[in-house]
């Protein structure tokens, strides 16, 4: 049996090393599907661990596998991409990739799964087998789908599958999941107003196109705020409007939708759609509303939701456990990974002292690597040895 204690002291002698690791990832930061060397860099240091590298996945996606004994199989997921906006930190090791930046911590998840492998590697041989999936592209919603197309499952067939994401919403030693809907779906809902433009000195004859565009942001606002109370609606983005002098013949707005439940995204069509109806008849223009799925819904086995708590309150890590009481509203795309086959996606708590995720200022929390890999290493074992 692999000792807590002994599995901790391990990490903290090489948190430098991981922090360097870590470090490196973050000043190479490569946004989605153009992970090139993220991606190379990674499947270098777990093939130098024994893992073996499968094919390309989804672009720049791969799995690694630490092969077993016959028993049970495993999988863990990271995701790998940086976002597309500048950093802002100063740190000695920012970005070098100008308009890139690791802002969500992915380069601290990536190293996670790197310590992870190296402490199931020295413990010794494996009741099963587990696999690493390396994801592409988790930002835009586009990865998890991306390499289950290209065979993910087909490849291989993990009995469990797990995720998980550094938050700093929750205090540093806080593990927290909850069984069904724990990350929201994202729609873009978008409108197309078009009708008459002009001269900006004679706005009698054009249409009152941002009148119509003000009253159709009032109305959906108001409606969506009323109706759909327990989602997440935000005007985000708006097109249209080149010159100064010309009243614009076309208009386009976009809005963030998040959700957990089917019936929301069916109300929030339906609000769309009248409202889209309401601002053409009362401004005499036509307006379109757009729907497009973003990410879908991560849902939580409930099974697998009790292996993670158990395994959190099994060990003296300094690491407690919470019952995540809502889920949040934002997305996430492992939700794919998952939705026809048992799996837990949990946040693992970092704190604010880095700051909020997606921030030009954020930094992944490297207190993190001297306690997180041990219980996603004592995850996996527990998945390797639960009842079939």
């Amino acid at each position: 049996m692999v000792e807590i204690q002994d599995e901790l002291g391990w990490l903290a002698a090489h948190h430098d090393r991981f922090c360097a690791i870590r470090r490196e990832f973050h000043r190479r930061p490569e946004i989605a599907f153009e992970e090139s060397w993220t991606s190379a860099e990674l499947a270098r240091r777990l093939a130098a661990l024994g893992c073996k590298i499968s094919r390309p996945i989804g672009g720049t996606g791969f799995v690694a596998t630490l092969k077993g004994g016959p028993g049970r199989v495993v999988a863990l997921r990271t995701d790998m991409d940086a976002l597309p906006q500048d950093e802002q930190t100063g740190l000695p090791y920012s970005s070098a990739n100008a308009g890139r930046m690791h802002a969500c911590g992915h380069d601290g998840h990536m190293t996670l799964l790197l310590a992870t492998a190296e402490l199931l590697v020295r413990a010794g041989p494996l009741p099963g087998t587990v696999h690493f999936i390396c994801q592409p592209a988790e930002e835009v919603g586009r990865g998890a789908v991306a390499m289950i197309r290209d065979g993910l499952f087909d490849e291989i067939a993990p009995d469990l599958t797990f995720g998980f994401h550094n938050w700093p919403e929750l205090p540093v030693g806080t593990v927290a999941a909850r069984p069904g809907a724990i990350m929201a779906a994202y729609r873009q809902i978008g409108f197309v107003l078009e009708g008459q433009g002009g001269h900006a000195a004679l706005p009698a004859l054009s249409d009152d196109m941002y009148g119509a565009l003000a009253a159709l942001i009032t109305l959906m606002n108001t409606r969506m705020r009323a109706e759909l109370p327990g989602t997440a609606f935000a005007f985000t983005q708006n097109l249209g409007g080149g010159a100064a002098n010309i009243i614009p013949a076309r208009l386009g707005v976009s809005a963030s939708f998040r959700y957990v439940a089917p019936e929301e995204e069916a109300a929030a069509t339906r609000i769309a759609e009248e409202v889209a109806a309401e601002i053409a008849l009362g401004f005499g223009i036509t307006v379109r509303p757009e729907i497009v799925p973003v990410f879908g819904i991560t849902r939580n086995d409930a099974d697998a939701v009790g292996l993670v708590a158990a395994t959190v309150a099994a060990g003296d890590r300094g690491l407690a456990w919470q019952d995540a009481e809502r889920s949040s509203m934002v997305a996430e795309d492992f939700g794919a990974m998952i939705e026809d086959r048992p799996g837990c996606y949990f946040w693992i708590g970092a704190g604010m002292e880095r700051g909020a995720l997606h921030n030009s200022h954020f930094d992944f929390n490297e207190k993190l690597l001297l306690s997180a890999p041990q219980l996603l290493a004592d995850v996996l074992r527990a998945g390797l040895c639960a009842p079939a």
